[in-house]
């Protein structure tokens, strides 16, 4: 007991000692910040419920649910160049709440952001501190909406792969590799390029005192989950759909032109959001940073237990966005919804600069200087998350006003083939919106549910690699095998203006023969049906 002999006799308590962020916070107050995140990653969603859908992709993958519910075996009679769990996904919240729609799989992708900002708020504050963690959060629910309105409003692959690769981190920088590997398995299981904070976290793991057993627990866990799934479906159709039937699609990029306009138009409207700390870039201690890895490098010091933690800190960060961009580039489509990949680590580099800014700011302009002193880290942190909320508000005011492309289109194609077709009729769309099946209620006659796995087509794509040469690998001969078995009562040709004109194919041609009659056209697409139905 320490005692103060200058006045009266009375205890010193002993400092508090230093608390890591998740003991220092209580549940309590974790609990608060989960719930504060979640509701605002429903008002920043809101508009997604305004829209019967905001994409193809959401048509491709509630066509698929529906078939699977009647019976459909994946990557059999219902197949995609994609893993297996957001069709899975759509199923069960078909079975919960009906086909009629997609409002569970909206209230799922407000959760899949919810927790993507609560974790990736945890593993601020983990690595950072404290202050770190609730603007980590908002940053990320805001960043989320820096996009056009059908990228970001879509419940598709990206928005539900992202809470299993910040969950990825959030183990990794814990220490806790296993449940880190688990969650990279979930990621890629959502979507190939899930694998992507693999990269980092494998140099985190070989960098730490037990990288022998941490890498082996961090393998173990990315590899298992993938191959039950293998073996549970098929390894050979797993295997082939998931990872070896994109080579086309992946080696046929678009032009120079559009691939320089897509990645700079995806990268200025995510830089919208961090608009405020590309402010604070010239407060970076730059000069001290090379004056300190010549002292390194001489032995002259700078490689204390902070320097080192913050260096590693940095080196995974940027792993992680390196690998993340990475991702993003596979085939150069460079489409929006590609860019929320890089939302969770842009967010933690966003508030690492804050910290460097807040603690070493010794260059730049002299206002900017003290303003961010007087503000202090958590301060600056908080104005920039306010910035981006700002920019959110816009961007959700601009989302109710969005409209879906060929939105009218589809739901009036859709409603011509339920009024030329009886339930359970098949029907074949000769195009890129397989949503036309799901709005029709209409089972499809192929298990291709559309033309791109048959002819390689995707917007903006090269054109000089599309056609019957260039589709995914033996998809012909079982096209053909599916038309001669179950002739679709009513065909939709959507291809005018397209490289893929029907009557290029003449399966497709021979087919229209056969005793069909055209009995509509809306806005260029024929629908045909056939006689006998």
């Amino acid at each position: 007991m320490l005692t103060d002999t200058r006045g009266p006799a009375r205890t010193l308590s002993p400092p508090a000692p230093v608390r890591p962020y998740a003991r220092a916070l209580g549940g309590p107050r974790r609990a608060t910040e989960a719930v504060l995140l979640c509701l605002l990653a429903l008002v920043v969603r809101l508009p997604s419920f305004h829209r019967p859908f905001w994409s193809p992709d959401e048509g491709y993958l509630a066509t698929q649910a529906a078939m699977l519910r009647n019976g459909g075996h994946l990557y059999e009679d219902v197949v995609d160049r994609k893993p297996p769990l957001m069709p899975w996904l759509y199923e069960v919240c078909f079975a919960i709440a009906g086909d009629g729609g997609l409002a569970a799989v909206r209230v799922a992708a407000v959760a899949a952001l919810g927790v993507t900002a609560v974790l990736t708020a945890r593993t601020a504050g983990h690595l950072l501190g404290a202050w770190a963690a609730l603007p980590a959060g908002v940053l990320t629910v805001a960043a989320s909406l820096a996009l056009p309105a059908p990228d970001a409003m879509a419940a598709t692959f990206e928005i539900f792969m992202l809470p299993a690769t910040a969950a990825a981190v959030h183990f990794g920088v814990k220490g806790r590799f296993l449940p880190a590997g688990l969650a990279v398995a979930v990621a890629a299981l959502t979507k190939q390029v899930g694998f992507a904070p693999l990269l980092p976290l494998l140099l985190l793991a070989l960098s730490g005192p037990r990288r022998h057993r941490d890498t082996l627990a961090l393998t173990l866990g990315a590899a298992a989950p993938v191959g039950i799934c293998a073996l549970a479906l098929g390894a050979h159709r797993f295997t082939f759909w998931v990872f070896l039937s994109s080579g086309p699609y992946t080696t046929s990029p678009p032009g120079a032109q559009v691939v320089a306009g897509r990645a700079g138009s995806g990268l200025a409207c995510l830089l919208t959001a961090f608009a405020a700390v590309v402010l604070l870039l010239p407060l970076l201690p730059w000069r001290r940073r090379v004056h300190r890895g010549r002292a390194v490098r001489r032995g002259l010091g700078g490689t204390g237990p902070a320097t080192v933690s913050s260096r590693r800190t940095d080196r995974m960060l940027a792993g992680w966005m390196l690998a993340s961009a990475a991702a993003v580039s596979v085939g150069w489509h460079f489409y929006g919804h590609y860019f929320l990949q890089l939302v969770p680590p842009a967010v933690l580099l966003a508030l690492r600069v804050v910290d460097m800014s807040g603690r070493t700011a010794s260059g730049g302009p002299a206002v900017l200087r003290r303003l961010v002193g007087r503000a202090g880290r958590a301060g600056t942190a908080w104005c920039v998350a306010a910035c981006s909320l700002l920019a959110a508000a816009f961007w959700t005011a601009g989302a109710w006003q969005a409209r879906p492309p060929q939105l009218e289109k589809s739901l009036a194609v859709a409603a011509a083939v339920r009024e030329h077709s009886a339930p359970g009729q098949p029907v074949l769309v000769w195009g890129m919106h397989p949503e036309t099946y799901w709005l029709a209620g209409r089972p499809p006659s192929s298990r291709y549910l559309t033309a791109g796995l048959l002819t390689n087509f995707s917007g903006g794509a090269d054109v000089r690699r599309v056609g019957r040469a260039y589709a995914v690998p033996g998809t012909w001969s079982v096209f053909r095998r599916e038309l001669a078995h179950t002739p679709p009562c009513v065909l939709v040709d959507d291809s005018a203006g397209t490289p893929y004109p029907l009557a290029d194919y003449p399966e497709l041609r021979t087919l229209l023969a056969d005793g069909y009659q055209r009995v509509a056209e809306i806005d260029g697409a024929r629908v045909y049906r056939r006689d006998s139905c």
